[in-house]
């Protein structure tokens, strides 16, 4: 059987409705992800339920990811402050959806609401932390711890350690475009979570060179990069200029982009592999 892409493609809003408007991204959409055959990663701050049901009932249990919008929660505790009111309202809004989505569609993957203000526990690895057990609740599972390296390597090793948790996320890295200034750790890191059997996924990571290093067992990135996407629709179609015009077009590009990546990943993973094997 063959393998499944570790390419995660990342969708949002802005890729669902490049699909056609009035309604017809509705039409569109199932399409475009039957033809591909990538795991897809919904995020649960920018996805509408109503698109999000439509990607679910196309693509199906097996092959769907949730973002919780942990990532975002960071953005708000930066702007506002770990301790404003307002901060705690945009925690407990992001919650209320996350769960709501979580009623909605059931997907394989859920990465769990990993911001501090969801911490009731000193204990890193407790259930009561993040949401998990809300999440067990809704899903029947626990969903995937989200490590950052600030946490250090001793909270990595009680994850891979832990019987409760069988796939891990390494997050935090997206923003700062870190992933090739620490892939000297992380490697270190996936060799520790092979030899206990877990398997591994990278947030946010676009850098080829790191993955190589790495060798995750997934990884995923927001495929729908809107000006560099636009710009080669633009390319394709020189006779037209309003974005209304060439939406569609930028959604092609951007799938067409996606599966280039997508093959150079699994194009190392077979070499890797080829001469794993010529070895012994």
């Amino acid at each position: 059987m063959e393998n499944k892409p570790r390419l995660v493609f990342g969708l949002g809003s802005g890729f669902v409705y490049a699909c056609g408007g009035e309604g017809k991204w509705k039409e569109v959409l199932p399409k475009v992800l039957s033809s591909v055959p990538n795991d897809i990663l919904i995020s649960t701050v920018d996805m509408p339920k109503v698109a999000a049901k439509v990607i679910y009932d196309c693509v199906g249990t097996d092959r769907l990811y949730l973002d919780s919008g942990g990532f975002t929660l960071f953005k708000y505790e930066m702007k506002y402050g770990k301790d404003n009111p307002e901060f705690h309202d945009r925690c407990e809004k992001m919650k209320k959806k996350f769960l709501s989505m979580l009623r909605t569609i059931k997907p394989k993957e859920v990465f769990e609401l990993d911001n501090e203000y969801f911490r009731h526990d000193p204990d890193l690895l407790s259930p009561k932390n993040y949401c998990r057990e809300e999440i067990r609740d809704i899903l029947g599972y626990y969903p995937t711890p989200v490590f950052k390296l600030h946490q250090g390597f001793q909270y990595w090793k009680d994850l891979c350690d832990s019987d409760l948790y069988p796939r891990l996320a390494i997050g935090g890295l997206a923003q700062t475009r870190a992933w090739n200034t620490n892939t000297e750790e992380l490697a270190l890191m996936m060799e520790y979570a092979r030899e206990k059997g877990k398997k591994v996924h990278l947030l946010g990571c676009q850098n080829v060179e790191a993955f190589k290093e790495i060798q995750p067992d997934s990884v995923d990135y927001s495929i729908f990069q809107y000006a560099i996407n636009l710009q080669l629709a633009k390319q394709d179609l020189p006779e037209l200029s309003e974005y209304k015009d060439l939406k569609q077009r930028t959604m092609i590009c951007a799938v067409s982009r996606a599966k280039q990546r997508s093959f150079l990943y699994d194009s190392y993973q077979r070499s890797t592999k080829a001469n794993n094997d010529t070895e012994i």
